[in-house]
């Protein structure tokens, strides 16, 4: 790993998991001088996705770039969550580690989406302590990067002066979106110059370009997708940066509609030519930051208050598709209290909308990558019902978007039984496209020091970390995996082990009632093999004798062969 923690210069890529393999073996193009990863995507996986990582992070620089930090969040900060952001910092030696001035969860829901923080005083001042509890937990420099927002956000502070406020009284640096600058100036009407004149250019510390998508069925805005190549607005945004403020990292983000590497190294190419034309205008200093007359206003309404009333439009099952004239009364009836509910009706009740479709669509997506089988079985009416509930009844609650299907799914184990129009081996097919996806994600820890490769009876054994033990009423593993399969599991009780083999590949062994008590003992429990044998014996209704020790002792000695079983641990 690399020693280094300096910051590079010139034009990185987003890294992406389209690609991560193909950079992990050395064939990344020569014009991508280094890479930007969310860290969220990696913490807590085992695989072949975070080595491919290490891989990456021998050869390149990385910086890293956070999703979920919920800065503006009026609920506190996760401290599990930042010390593994820190490790995780630590280990890609990132010089910096940035995350969006935003929110994006309220009351324990997390809604997987950067939403807009009203700019007003008492935001400023919750930005502010938290970025400074942020850069206290990771050790290490912290920037916030600038949103798209669909809707003008409350609060009476221009969004130049909101962000200024931020950074100057943190002390935190700002990573510039030129996109996003483009994206907002186009729906709202401004000149994308004139705010990036206005922002605090001495503390910028990073750039990112992107393109963004015009969606007429989403009041025909211009979204901030990822899923297109750079404007030359945007790289002339750039430009005039660089110009000005000199050598700096910049990373295109690319995240839908991903062209091959080759392209996106000629894209990158591109940028570099546009850089380098920009930097060699620069004249060695930065410029000072213009004086301004600091604006302090009241607040209008209250951070907790417009979190939970935008929190309830995107969740609440019974919210109409269209809010009603009168929004005020609206949101008043949906629990919104005073003044809260009139601000928010200012901000515009069909721009409230988008952020509903827009976190929506993205929780939709997520669920339908991961548990593809069982959407194609429910059918979409079915899952739009089911949707429709989950988000009303339980919503998200983890930061990472991984977790949102297995919520999903917890959430229909409780509620599918009970619709008779649903078949009733459904939640067995769901409960195993999640458990074979965080299976194939688990990490797998290192051997505790001093390890036995050899299986001592009297010492707890050792097993690869990605594995889990499951019972289904259904023999859901023997179903096709085509999507426009129809064809029904047989009902019958179901003991699995689900593993991840050497190769990265999740497996399935479909175990007896003995072995799975005994594995279940020997795995959950960290039983002995004295212990776990007898002991699981019981619970199985057999009888220990020489036929049922050689059968367990083949399905060690089986598991071992498949790298489940490790070792003992030390005496």
């Amino acid at each position: 790993m690399r020693a280094s923690g300096t910051s590079p210069t010139g034009v990185g890529l987003g890294l992406r998991w389209a690609f991560i393999d193909e950079v992990a073996a050395g064939r990344a193009p020569e014009s991508i001088r280094f890479f930007e990863v969310s860290p969220e995507n990696y913490m807590r996986r085992g695989g072949a996705i975070p080595r491919a990582l290490d891989l990456v992070a021998e050869r390149y620089p990385i910086l890293t770039h956070g999703l979920m930090m919920n800065v503006g969040g009026t609920t506190e900060l996760d401290p599990a969550y930042l010390e593994e952001l820190r490790r995780f910092c630590e280990r890609m030696s990132s010089p910096f580690h940035s995350d969006h001035l935003c929110w994006t969860g309220s009351d324990g829901a997390i809604l997987q989406d950067l939403l807009p923080l009203p700019h007003d005083e008492a935001t400023i001042v919750r930005c502010v302590d938290q970025i400074a509890r942020i850069q206290d937990a990771l050790g290490r420099p912290f920037a916030v990067e600038n949103i798209s927002y669909y809707l003008v956000p409350g609060g009476g502070l221009p969004e130049a002066e909101f962000i200024t406020e931020v950074v100057e009284r943190s002390g935190c640096g700002l990573l510039l979106d030129v996109n996003n600058v483009a994206v907002n100036a186009d729906n709202h009407g401004f000149d994308p110059l004139e705010l990036i004149r206005s922002l605090p250019l001495s503390r910028v510390v990073q750039l990112h370009v992107a393109g963004g998508e015009r969606r007429p069925h989403l009041d025909d805005l211009i979204i901030d997708t990822h899923g297109t190549d750079v404007s030359p607005r945007v790289e002339q945004l750039m430009a005039w940066v660089i110009e000005r403020l000199g050598p700096l990292p910049v990373i295109y983000e690319r995240d839908h509609d991903i062209p091959p590497l080759p392209e996106l190294g000629r894209q990158v190419a591109r940028l570099q030519e546009v850089y380098d034309e920009a930097l060699a205008r620069f004249e060695g200093t930065r410029p000072p930051d213009p004086e301004r007359e600091r604006s302090r206003v009241p607040g209008i309404g209250s951070l907790m208050g417009i979190q939970r009333g935008m929190s309830r439009i995107i969740l609440d099952r019974e919210a109409e598709q269209e809010l009603p004239r009168d929004a005020a009364t609206w949101l008043r009836q949906q629990g919104v209290r005073h003044p809260d509910h009139e601000t928010m009706a200012e901000l515009g009740p069909p721009r409230l909308l988008v952020y509903r479709s827009l976190v929506r669509a993205g929780l939709r997506s997520v669920i339908r990558a991961f548990l593809p089988r069982t959407m194609a079985r429910l059918g979409e009416d079915a899952f739009e019902r089911s949707f429709d509930d989950w988000l009303h009844e339980a919503a998200p609650r983890s930061r990472f978007l991984r977790d949102v299907p297995a919520e999903f799914v917890r959430w229909a184990a409780s509620s599918w039984p009970h619709d008779p129009e649903l078949p009733d081996y459904l939640v067995d097919l769901a409960r195993l496209e999640v458990l074979e996806a965080e299976v194939d994600a688990a990490p797998d820890p290192p051997p505790p020091e001093g390890m036995v490769d050899a299986l001592v009876l009297d010492r707890p054994l050792v097993w690869n970390g990605a594995l889990a033990l499951a019972r289904f009423a259904h023999a859901v593993h023997e179903l096709p995996t085509a999507l426009d399969d129809r064809s029904e599991p047989t009902r019958e009780p179901t003991r699995l082990l689900v593993y991840r083999d050497a190769e990265h590949e999740v497996r399935t062994l479909v175990l007896s009632p003995l072995a799975a008590e005994v594995l279940r003992r020997l795995v959950d429990q960290g039983a002995t093999v004295q212990q776990a044998i007898p002991e699981g014996a019981v619970a199985a209704d057999e009888t220990v004798d020489g036929e049922v020790l050689g059968r367990l002792s083949a399905l060690l000695a089986d598991l071992a062969e498949r790298g489940v079983l490790r070792g003992s641990t030390p005496g």
